[in-house]
């Protein structure tokens, strides 16, 4: 169609979902017994190796909280054959560089390199891992920068504010209380054997894996596997520090005070689901409608319907255990209370009758049309591979994500909102000015307001009565 005929008054109608269809999955496993999971990929002569090892924040103890961060970021710091210099400059000459990361479940190592030099590549990757010397001046550095970004973080009231909301839907001796991170106290608290023993007893084979996708066949992709990490040796890991526990059951208000601010955090949340919860799709389309696209029903109240704020978001974090359910947004300092108002009755509207027609068809394409664009890297199937590892989900979820998307139903999407969101028992918080938003909060009647300070945060939460 041509400019002079294109209708631009007409919106242009969607088009047809392509099928995405994931790479055939190869299970096998090391000689020490490791399972390595491979796909194959067309494209770009390039292969991601990803390891996941069981060091992971939930097995680390509280006092040391941060550890596991730690640790992770300390990998490039030496081995006993290489200086971290000598590392950074090996690396670069094959235009790489080695990520780490660090979650509640696992930690993770991963690589992106040209096939041809995934030998070499893998090699130092598996050094790192498993050699890793850290030297007291690399860990008194590191240490100062996790402090630094920890402060830095709790300077800014976003970040501030997804930090506390956990420390009140959660119940006291949860590890999810505190940052994955860290706090300034216990991370000053980490000495150089701290990070070398939990090294010794958490990046061990037991509970690990190793992910491989790339342009490489199975047999190639068994031998580096096996020639990098078939050696690797080690006992079980510690014990899980703790189980995800939600607070007594009710409604609690809590401002968080920052005298003058302009903007008020909010925070409106409550215990979540895992990731293995049958109910998934049905989540996932639901908290779609909700809160978690641009056209969700909390976007169009607070933003569009009533100017409250640029944006406002849903999202539910699973996690092998139950993670938070949270609502976020923020908003000027005069309709704190407005907003938390509509966010509640939002809260309550989905979980009293059927979505629209338009809102499921909406929904169900968005999840499905973009689950490809996921698909479209070898990291981005790495990623995908991972999950079915961590969270123990059968193979066919992959293949099968759109299909199971679209065959939600009205039914199903109320059914997982009358289940899974609770306005009996939400956290409603707010990091802002307390003597302006305490008062439009307590007018709400939803629970009496607790104020705490910015500067008090070190604190747990209490326990409701």
């Amino acid at each position: 169609m041509s400019d002079r005929t294109l209708d631009r008054s007409v919106v242009p109608a969607p088009g047809v979902l392509r099928p995405a269809r994931f790479p055939e999955i190869h299970r096998f496993d090391l000689s020490n017994g490791v399972p390595v999971w491979f796909c194959e990929t067309d494209g770009m002569p390039v292969t991601t190796v990803r390891v996941l090892h069981p060091s992971g924040a939930i097995r680390e103890d509280a006092s040391r909280a941060g550890l596991a961060t730690l640790t992770g970021n300390l990998l490039e710091s030496g081995t006993t054959r290489l200086t971290a210099l000598e590392i950074a400059r090996t690396l670069e000459s094959y235009g790489v560089r080695v990520g780490t990361s660090t979650s509640w479940e696992v930690g993770s190592v991963d690589v992106t390199s040209l096939t041809r030099n995934l030998e070499a590549v893998v090699g130092i990757m598996a050094e790192l891992m498993t050699d890793s010397v850290f030297p007291e001046t690399e860990v008194a550095r590191l240490r100062h920068e996790q402090l630094a970004a920890i402060r830095q973080r709790r300077a800014d009231p976003r970040h501030l504010a997804d930090e506390i909301i956990n420390r009140f839907i959660f119940a006291e001796g949860t590890p999810f209380v505190r940052p994955a991170s860290g706090t300034p106290e216990t991370v000053s608290a980490i000495t150089r054997n701290d990070v070398v023993d939990f090294h010794q007893r958490t990046f061990t084979p037991t509970g690990a894996a190793v992910v491989v996708v790339g342009k490489l066949d199975p047999a190639r992709a068994r031998d580096l596997a096996e020639e990098a990490f078939g050696g690797w040796s080690g006992g079980p890991p510690p014990p899980a520090s703790g189980v995800a526990r939600a607070r007594e059951p009710g409604v609690q208000v809590v401002v968080v005070d920052r005298p003058g601010s302009v903007q008020s955090e909010i925070r409106v949340g409550h215990l979540g689901v895992a990731r293995n919860t049958p109910d998934f799709f049905p989540i996932a389309v639901m908290n779609t409608i909700l809160g978690g696209a641009f056209s969700s029903r909390l976007n169009l109240n607070l933003r569009e319907k009533h100017g409250f704020t640029y944006g406002v978001n849903s999202s539910f974090v699973m996690r092998r255990q139950p993670g938070p359910f949270t609502v976020a947004t923020a908003v000027q300092t005069e309709v704190t209370g407005a907003a938390v108002r509509e966010i509640v009755r939002e809260l309550n509207h989905i979980r009293e009758e059927l979505v629209t027609d338009p809102e499921l068809t909406d929904a169900r394409n968005y999840l499905a049309g973009t689950y490809p664009l996921r698909l479209q890297t070898t990291d981005g199937v790495a990623s995908r591979l991972s999950e079915l590892f961590i969270y123990d989900l059968p193979h066919r979820y992959v293949d099968e994500f759109p299909e199971q998307v679209l065959a939600v139903t009205r039914e199903r999407v109320l059914s997982a909102a009358v289940e899974h969101l609770r306005p009996d028992d939400l956290t409603i918080l707010a990091v802002g000015d307390a003597s302006v938003v305490g008062s439009q909060l307590e007018e709400l009647g939803l629970a009496p307001v607790e104020v705490i300070s910015a500067e008090g945060i070190g604190r747990t939460a209490p326990e409701r009565s």
